[in-house]
């Protein structure tokens, strides 16, 4: 059941492909530019995802999602970059997620109690 009611249940987004069209490769390095404060009354997520499995990708960083009640807790300004590829850019660690090289993948961004400007993109 789906109900687009500002500030319960979730909000999710879909990224399948790159600014040019492309599925995402576990290859390349990808950045997200988030602006914020992003409009949710609990919490918001980036989950990584295999696009073969379905399932949280498995790599041996054991972590699969950015989350503003841990990893983002404290971002402050206009934005957060987060970084998706099979390193880590220099400086940004503690914002990525590693890719694997050869496997496809997707995202899920995550709203949790989603707030109107959530819905009309204000």
């Amino acid at each position: 059941m789906f109900r687009r009611d500002p500030a319960t249940g979730s909000l999710y987004w879909l990224g399948l492909r790159d600014k040019d069209g492309e599925y995402l490769d576990g290859g390349k390095t990808y950045r997200l530019s988030v602006p914020l404060p992003v409009p949710n009354r609990l919490f918001w997520s980036v989950t990584v995802y295999d696009a073969e499995t379905r399932s949280p990708l498995q790599t041996d960083k054991s972590k699969t999602a950015l989350r503003s009640l841990f990893e983002l807790q404290n971002v402050t300004g206009d934005e957060v970059e987060l970084y998706f590829g099979p390193t880590a850019p220099a400086g940004h660690e503690g914002r990525w997620v590693k890719t694997i090289p050869g496997k496809g993948w997707f995202v899920y961004f995550r709203i949790y109690g989603p707030q109107p400007p959530a819905f009309d993109g204000s």
